[in-house]
């Protein structure tokens, strides 16, 4: 029986003469088409299907960019009448390196001018914009050399750690030009109407830097403090975060815009927690204002209580820490510290042998920061558990990990992209 001759339609004759032309994209739908054909051979698991279909689809991608490469370079070439012997270009992307061969070209004015490159907007043994994409979004959260690792194992193909390292750095760099122009805006233009209460905690985490120089030479490492703010709407999961090694002026105007991406409006009341670092409670002052409502770290008390209590009661030091922690969520902050006094060390005893002395004095600097029955009534954090999260997210995953010492301008960098995807912001570095 004759088989039924079968009728093209224009559009179908066009794309046969089209992949004709193409042998090579040509071979890559026929493995996709042979892949999607179960009528014949053993029926293969869905995944052992998966697999091969994303190894043919990485080939279809590098086939294709290599293919527009080359009818990119002849059309361009088009326009020119000489060239000498070509030279090779070449640009890594998502599909692994495209490489071409890219003549040199005469003019009237120049007798080598190489024009392929800078009209496709590339540079030689340069990085596709997804390719940093994928590169700094590994970099951001793991290892450079383990970076590289992962773009193998998702996407086919190997890439040196140092690439991975100069597509993170860069795109951090972007990223903190991005936040520096938002932190330049006007912070104190807010809304009628915000959040009811929008909690605000800072504090700062220790850095190892080391000072620039021959990579393999001996460099000194010293550790330096950078500070994280934070500030979240009560009630909501979505908190903002600001980080630097700057000044704390600095910072304060950045928790200002923390604050305001959370909600922060005219008659919103801000509830700071902090250890009572001098500079969070200046900071919170001086941006915050009368709005300001500060609280001392109620574990952070109970430690400086901890260390006092063998001191205070040795046969029950536990028992007497309870008390005190019963008489500050009462409200009678005040009994502790007069509790505190009656067990104060001798004087010239060293402050390290001294744990009622430091206590009462933590305590009597700082006697209007201990209103926990306020923030309970209105079931607000008494503790600094919004900043202690942040730290081990945001700054100490990345930055202090094991055996790891930065370049004090690559920590800056590091951090604010870190900041940017934890402010749900990472989209808007790539749009």
């Amino acid at each position: 029986m004759a088989k039924k001759k079968i009728s093209l339609t224009e559009q179908e004759t066009q794309m046969i003469e089209r992949l004709r032309g193409r042998p090579a994209l040509s071979k890559r739908f026929e493995a996709i088409l042979d892949l999607s054909d179960s009528e014949q051979g053993a029926v293969k698991t869905a995944d052992e299907i998966e697999a091969l279909l994303i190894e043919e689809i990485r080939r279809l991608g590098h086939t294709t960019m290599e293919q527009w490469a080359v009818g990119a370079e002849n059309r361009i070439g088009k326009e020119y009448k000489e060239s000498h012997p070509g030279s090779y270009c070449a640009k890594r992307c998502v599909f692994g390196q495209i490489e071409i061969e890219e003549r040199i070209w005469r003019t009237a004015t120049s007798s080598y001018e190489r024009v392929f490159a800078p009209r496709i907007a590339v540079s030689n043994r340069g990085r596709s914009k997804p390719l940093d994409r994928v590169l700094s979004d590994f970099g951001a959260e793991h290892s450079f050399a383990k970076a590289a690792q992962q773009c193998k194992e998702h996407y086919g193909f190997e890439i040196p750690p140092s690439a991975a390292r100069a597509a993170t750095l860069e795109q951090a760099e972007r990223a903190r030009l991005k936040l520096e122009a938002q932190y330049k805006e006007p912070f104190r233009l807010l809304p009628a109407r915000g959040s009811e209460h929008v909690v605000a905690e800072a504090d700062g985490t220790m850095i190892c830097t080391v000072e620039p120089g021959k990579r393999k030479a001996k460099r000194p490492r010293s550790w330096q403090e950078m500070r994280l703010v934070a500030a979240q709407a009560h009630g909501c999961s979505q908190s903002f975060y600001a980080a630097s090694f700057g000044k704390v002026e600095e910072l304060g105007r950045r928790w200002a815009h923390c604050a305001k991406s959370a909600g922060w409006g005219l008659e919103s009341q801000i509830h700071v927690v902090a250890d009572g670092a001098e500079w969070i409670r200046l900071q919170s002052r001086e941006v915050f204002s009368d709005q300001e409502h500060f609280l001392c770290d109620f574990y952070h008390v109970s430690q400086y209580l901890a260390d006092a209590s063998k001191s205070c009661r040795a046969q029950s030091p536990e028992r007497w820490r309870k008390t005190q922690q019963k008489r500050l969520k009462n409200g009678a902050a005040t009994k502790v510290i007069q509790e505190l006094a009656q067990h104060i060390e001798p004087p010239g005893t060293p402050e390290e042998e001294a744990p009622v002395f430091c206590a009462h004095r933590y305590m009597n600097n700082r006697g209007d920061a201990f209103d926990y029955p306020r923030a309970l009534k209105h079931q607000l954090p008494i503790g600094s558990g919004l900043i202690e999260s942040g730290h081990r997210h945001v700054l100490q995953a990345r930055l202090k990990a094991a055996g790891t010492s930065w370049l004090p301008d690559n920590a800056e960098r590091m951090a604010q992209l870190r900041v940017l995807r934890a402010n749900h912001q990472w989209e808007s570095l790539w749009n």
